[in-house]
């Protein structure tokens, strides 16, 4: 009898065993498919997803169009699932982002991803000129009047030199400033005086563009309609008048003025303004 309750045991114990392994064995690429499924996947493996479907989108770009759309919509979702979920924001992604959106032919998303890229990459010419072509192929026409021009050639520090690079600025003359005094307490010179007066004056310059900039864009802060067409009108609602004769199209650029619930109020490169829905426009920065 002890023998036969041996053998027993021992035949559940066997069995225990396989049905435990089969589990792991299984649980393992199960775990994995669901893990991909939540979204677990690492960072650099999303990025490697994303170029390499936008690698293959222009290879098929030619010879199989919708294919290579497919391709680039895939891009799309691996490279803003980096930047919503995992907080990553730099110039060469919003660019790689900006880039797909294009072969889409949405040109309101590309224009909107190239103005966040320029956020981090100011100086970088290869963007500045995909921007510039961008924007050429709108259909709606937004000309800046000439007294802005003239506006911004004069104020050219303000507009043309990067933020990043007037806070360096800003940083160094202030320093110079200290360092200038400082030297003066002991070395009366009167080419220290200048060189305080001077560094002064830059460093107020450059700390009251900073700020006018910062409070601009908090108050007014940039966006790009990113829907294919949108009746601008002349309050917020659909019973309002147009506020144009023709509808404003995709990557017309804007500033906010006022958000309600469903509309929001925005001023057009032009100084024209007008409410548009909501969901027709997204805000340059949105985090």
């Amino acid at each position: 009898m002890k023998n036969l309750f041996a053998i027993r045991r021992f035949k559940i114990s066997a069995a225990t065993a396989v049905v435990v392994a089969v589990v792991i064995g299984a649980a393992v690429p199960f775990a994995t498919v669901c893990q991909e499924l939540k979204g677990q996947l690492s960072l650099d493996e999303y990025l490697v997803r994303g170029e390499d479907a936008f690698r293959r989108g222009m290879e098929l770009d030619s010879s199989d169009p919708d294919a290579a759309r497919d391709y680039y919509r895939r891009a799309i979702l691996n490279f803003e699932h980096i930047a919503e979920e995992y907080g990553v924001q730099n110039g060469k992604l919003y660019y790689n982002i900006g880039n797909a959106w294009f072969r889409m032919g949405d040109l309101g998303r590309t224009i909107l991803n190239y103005k966040r890229a320029e956020l981090f990459s100011p100086n970088d010419q290869n963007l500045a000129q995909n921007l510039e072509y961008a924007r050429n192929r709108r259909v709606s026409r937004v000309e800046i009047p000439e007294r802005e021009k003239i506006f911004k050639t004069l104020f050219f520090i303000h507009y043309d030199i990067p933020s990043r690079i007037r806070l360096a600025v800003f940083i160094a003359a202030f320093a110079l400033i200290w360092i200038s005094a400082g030297a003066w307490l002991f070395i009366r010179r009167g080419y220290l005086k200048i060189m305080i007066i001077i560094f002064s004056i830059v460093s107020v310059i450059f700390i009251t563009s900073l700020s006018v900039e910062m409070v601009d864009r908090s108050n007014r802060p940039e966006g790009v309609v990113v829907a294919d067409e949108v009746i601008g009108r002349k309050g917020d609602a659909e019973t309002y008048q147009p506020s144009f004769t023709e509808p404003l199209s995709s990557g017309t650029e804007f500033r906010l003025l006022e958000r309600r619930t469903q509309w929001w109020h925005v001023e057009l490169e032009d100084g024209a303004k007008c409410w548009i829905p909501a969901g027709a426009g997204e805000t340059v920065v949105n985090w």
